[in-house]
């Protein structure tokens, strides 16, 4: 088996782009051995510009669903042949328009004869596919413009790193990993308080023992994220200590967290959770409203630092 059918869907753009070359290459033969100094490359842009009186490179790119620089290329390259020529807009001097030179309408309908041959042998081929390619090309023009190609790949990332984490409920061997985490991240843009050390050095006392949850995330064997659901009562707990490892971060671990944080407050029949935090932490911020949690005004606070508070109603 060669590499391109082993690789099937992995290698769908490399193969687009061979199948693309092998078109290319053969119609820039053809117009070599008609005589015609023409690159296939540039068709699309020439094309469009025998339609039209006149147009500009963003019009082009627009039109063609091409980027700008691509444009700007081939219009170089046009240009230098002599194909086609470029004047600055009468009412906007920054504003250039392309237009065909005497010497490219001279040659389109002399093009306009290979173009034909062309399209009755492309036709020719389409029809004899058992799939019609030209419909799944636009099919797939289609998807990607209502998403793009990047997104999609990010969104399959996103959720393959989201599949890897495990979440665990606290253990006394992970109690030293509940603390690291929290010291670093708030040692890196604030400073320990008595309550903090009371509650990293003894969870069990301060967030345990009175019904409360600690919650880890888990990659293979590497603790990197944790959170901690305190009780104040039976209708309210409060979302705390939310911490993920700089060095996995971006991988919605901590939206992993959170959400699990809320499934187990409103399995333990939990009306309400509270958080309290800075605004200083503008992506947690925004993650808790993603969440659903909303502003709300701050009360007393054990901690200096918070000037936010946000809740969130479960029923």
């Amino acid at each position: 088996m060669k590499t391109f059918e082993k690789l099937a869907e992995l290698a769908l753009g490399s193969r687009l782009m061979r199948l693309s070359d092998m078109m290319m290459k053969d119609v820039s033969q053809i117009y070599q051995e008609f005589g015609f100094k023409f690159e296939s490359k540039w068709f699309t842009v020439f094309y469009l510009l025998s339609e039209k009186d006149a147009l500009s490179i963003m019009e082009i790119a627009e039109d063609l669903e091409i980027s700008h620089p691509a444009v700007i290329q081939i219009a170089k390259e046009l240009e230098k042949e002599g194909l086609i020529q470029s004047k600055k807009s009468e009412h906007d001097h920054r504003k250039r328009f392309l237009s065909l030179t005497q010497k490219g309408k001279d040659l389109r309908p002399h093009l306009h004869e290979l173009w034909t041959a062309f399209s009755q042998t492309n036709l020719q081929l389409l029809h004899s596919q058992r799939n019609h390619l030209l419909f799944a090309i636009e099919e797939m023009e289609k998807l990607l413009t209502e998403k793009s190609f990047y997104n999609r790949i990010m969104e399959t990332i996103k959720k393959q790193q989201a599949e890897a984490v495990l979440l665990v409920d606290y253990n006394p061997s992970m109690k030293e990993n509940f603390k690291a985490l929290n010291v670093a991240w708030i040692t890196k843009y604030f400073a320990l308080e008595t309550h903090d050390l009371e509650q990293l050095e003894q969870p069990e006392k301060y967030i345990l023992e009175d019904g409360g949850k600690i919650f880890f995330a888990k990659i293979q064997d590497t603790v990197v994220g944790t959170c901690a659901l305190i009780k104040v009562n039976d209708d309210l707990f409060e979302l705390a200590k939310m911490a993920v490892s700089e060095e996995y971060q971006g991988r919605q671990i901590g939206k992993k967290l959170c959400q699990y944080a809320v499934e187990q407050a409103r399995a333990m029949g939990a009306k309400q959770i509270f958080l309290e935090s800075n605004t200083k932490l503008i992506p947690a911020i925004s993650l808790y409203q993603k969440i659903g949690f909303f502003k709300v005004e701050l009360s007393t606070s054990p901690f200096q630092r918070a000037n936010i508070k946000m809740m969130l109603n479960l029923i």
